[in-house]
């Protein structure tokens, strides 16, 4: 008689799990499904869903399964950055209007911008780049050339002006700007040869005319004093005089004389 041999029974595993600083014996029991009876069929092992033990999550090999969480800055960090908005591409080459004069204008014109990026500074050398001085040099022409007409017409002061302002070299700061977008075209044609001159050029007009209301200006005493000359009402010899050249370049100046005692005023050749 045959007596069927019991069995082994399914293995229990024990393992120690870490969480701070105590340690827990955790038992996990593996069982194994009854299969008598069952010949020539096929059986399947379905691995049980991890557990959670004490805010640790277990798999079904009894290992702790790490959860990561993504946190909000990560994936802040990790969105698409921001597209910039779309600009026209830069002009590879300068449009031609098929006008001899107009087309020599227009390459003064990218002569001129295309020096900004060696005049410019690091502050701002990021804008500078960013500008297309092709596309500058061309909407400026087509604006000069629509509002004042040809270059040869009636406002040929008005062209010089503005491409001799943009064309010296001691005038950077109008370049920039223009390249920029700072003076739009526009504006650059309604602006003045003072308005369009350099710092400096600025700062020497203004003492200019500070020096001319100084000296128009009546009751101040001249610069000039002498005693060369004797004042014919008082007979006095303190006098202040200055001159000017009232004729032709051949011709002495004329000298104007003021006495200072009784402000009697003459004048001689």
């Amino acid at each position: 008689m045959d007596v069927d041999k019991p069995s082994n029974p399914a293995p229990v595993k024990v393992q120690k799990l870490q969480r701070g600083d105590s340690a827990k014996s955790v038992k996990v029991e593996r069982k194994e499904p009854d299969n008598k009876g069952v010949t020539g069929g096929k059986i399947e092992r379905k691995e049980p869903d991890n557990k959670v033990t004490n805010g640790t999550k277990i798999d079904y090999r009894g290992q702790a399964v790490k959860d990561e969480k993504v946190s909000k800055d990560n994936q802040s960090s990790m969105k698409a950055p921001a597209k910039a908005p779309n600009a026209p591409p830069k002009l590879t080459a300068m449009l031609k209007c098929n006008d001899p004069v107009r087309d020599k204008i227009r390459e003064l014109l990218v002569d001129a911008l295309c020096r900004v990026a060696g005049e410019a500074d690091d502050y701002e050398r990021k804008s500078v780049n960013a500008s297309d001085p092709l596309r500058v040099a061309v909407s400026v022409e087509s604006l000069m050339f629509e509002k004042l007409g040809r270059s040869t017409g009636a406002q040929k002061l008005k062209y010089r002006s503005i491409m001799f302002n943009l064309r010296g070299g001691n005038n950077p700061d109008l370049r920039r700007r223009v390249l920029t977008g700072e003076i739009s075209p526009e504006k650059l044609i309604s602006l003045s040869a003072e308005e369009m001159a350099s710092d400096k050029r600025k700062q020497e007009n203004n003492q200019i005319k500070e020096k001319a209301l100084f000296d128009c200006e009546p009751g101040l005493a001249a610069k000039a004093s002498t005693d060369q000359f004797k004042c014919g009402r008082c007979g006095q010899r303190k006098c202040t005089y200055y001159q000017m050249q009232t004729r032709s370049d051949d011709e002495p100046m004329t000298t104007y004389v003021t006495c200072v005692n009784c402000d009697n005023h003459w004048k001689f050749c």
